[in-house]
This record gives C-alpha cells, structure tokens and sequence, in this order.
C-alpha cells in the first residue's frame, strides 16, 4: 500500500505495539501454566498423601510417577508449540522496525507491513523462556524423586 512516510510510520507503530503485546500475552502463557502444574504436581502429591486412605507406598509411587511425569510433558509441550509462534512474532516485529527506521521524510512509499519474514533474525530470542519451564520441570521432579524414593516413609 502506498503511504506518506507519517502515516506509514503511525501504522507500523501501531503493528509493532500490538506484536510487542502479543509477545508479552505468549510469554505469559508459557510461564503460568509451567507454574501453575508445578504448583498442581505438589497438590495433587499433598492430596494423595493425606487424603487417600489405605494406599500402599509401590501405588503412591506409581501414581506419582505418572501423574508428575505427565506435568511435565504438558509442560514441554506447551513449550514447544508456542515457541516457533513468538519466534515469528519477534521476527516481524524486527522487520516492521526495520522498515520504520529505512522510512524518508515526506516521500511516498509502497509500504508492506507484513513483510516476508523467513531470513529475519530477531533481535530478542526469549531463551529465558526456557529457563523458566526447565526451573518447574526441576522442581516437578525433583519433588518426583523425592516421594518414589522415600514413598514409605509417607503412608502408613
């Protein structure tokens, strides 16, 4: 679309806010539901616990191993599927920037705010992302090993 460089500049501002927005909704949703299970895993292990009457320490060690490990998969899984998402969104986020930066003062432009973005590197890469559900992941099993190990001790 042909635009004047201020309007042009206004629209790719306005895409730029709004690819800003999206990443910050997608990083959001990685981070709560890796700590929300994290927190599950450890209701679900006090419920069984104190909750669940003549359980034996082999079905305690059982269930938690699948219902933790189980967290876990949907914790990376979660992972998995929305991360190429906010690495596209990273990428056009630093093609509509580049595109902002190269704009003339009081020129016309055929401007494509959705440019191809299959070569762009984005300059934010979100690795803490990974940080942050590897952390729940250790916490997960972690608390895992410690109940499969010392099951015994936990029912009686």
């Amino acid at each position: 679309m042909k635009l004047n460089s201020g309007t042009a500049a206004d629209v790719l501002k306005t895409f730029i806010q709004e690819d800003r927005i999206e990443s910050r909704i997608y990083r959001s949703r990685v981070q709560s539901v890796s700590y929300t299970l994290a927190v599950a895993s450890f209701a679900t292990s006090a419920f069984l616990i104190g909750k669940v009457p003549r359980m034996n320490a082999d079905q305690l060690r059982n269930i938690t191993l699948v219902i933790d490990l189980g967290l876990i998969v949907v914790m990376l899984i979660f992972l998995w599927r929305l991360r190429p998402d906010l690495v596209l969104l990273r990428k056009a986020m630093k093609a509509r920037q580049d595109i902002l930066d190269g704009l003339d003062e009081e020129t016309v432009k055929d401007v494509n705010v959705f440019p191809n973005v299959e070569n762009v590197k984005p300059d934010i890469t979100d690795n803490d992302l990974y940080s942050d559900v590897a952390l729940s992941v250790a916490v997960v099993l972690t608390k895992m090993l410690v109940i499969t190990i010392y099951a015994g001790s936990f029912v009686g």
